[in-house]
């Protein structure tokens, strides 16, 4: 073999074994230390959110949100909904609607369960009642719903508005502290499908 053979042939593997050395080398992974303050920062933020919650392997629940942001280190860990969210409860085999919660922003708070809704909130549930307010508690601990804000109920039969409203959560056993106005409705004059 020619002598400058020899030497591009020597060359070629030193630089086959130095490719294979730095190949075969650990990663290095460098950490930056960076303090950030969990109650302010979250720890996941996830955009146009629609999630399903099954109960024994069916579906229950849905929940639609534009943002949802994740505060899981905080001291009180907890969820914000800012710009609002939209809860079902759905009734299977179809999945209809059964109860049906909007609001314009929301906050949950892990280890109460308690859930704040704020701003427009409507609930509408099977029986066609409506409750219209400002601000909601949702106490899933106690499986009670609860308001000191003005409230607006209409019923099949009847319009309620007050203040101090209680409830369960099938909206069917509710009392109301300070009521303001009951307003009786004859169907005939003033049908519910008109508005």
């Amino acid at each position: 073999m020619p002598r400058r053979s020899r030497y591009t042939l020597a060359f070629v593997f030193s630089l086959i074994a130095l490719c294979v050395l730095v190949a075969c080398k650990e990663d290095e992974t460098s950490i930056v230390a960076h303090k950030t303050n969990p109650n302010l920062v979250p720890t996941m933020v996830s955009n146009h959110v629609q999630t399903v919650i099954s109960d024994s392997g069916i579906t229950r629940y849905r929940i639609t949100t534009p943002r949802w942001e994740m505060f899981e280190e905080a001291k009180e860990p907890h969820w914000i909904f800012p710009q609002g969210v939209i809860a079902e409860e759905l009734m299977a085999p179809t999945f209809s609607v059964v109860t049906q919660l909007k609001c314009d922003s929301a906050y949950y708070d892990e280890l109460k369960q308690l859930w704040s809704l704020n701003g427009n909130v409507s609930i509408t549930n099977g029986d066609g009642t409506i409750i219209l307010t400002d601000q909601m508690y949702w106490n899933q601990l106690e499986h009670e719903l609860y308001s000191d804000a003005f409230i607006h109920i209409e019923r099949q039969s009847q319009i309620i508005e007050g203040y101090g409203y209680r409830s369960d959560e099938s909206f069917k056993n509710y009392t109301l502290r300070q009521v303001k106005a009951i307003v009786p409705i004859d169907e005939d004059k003033f049908p519910r499908g008109g508005r």
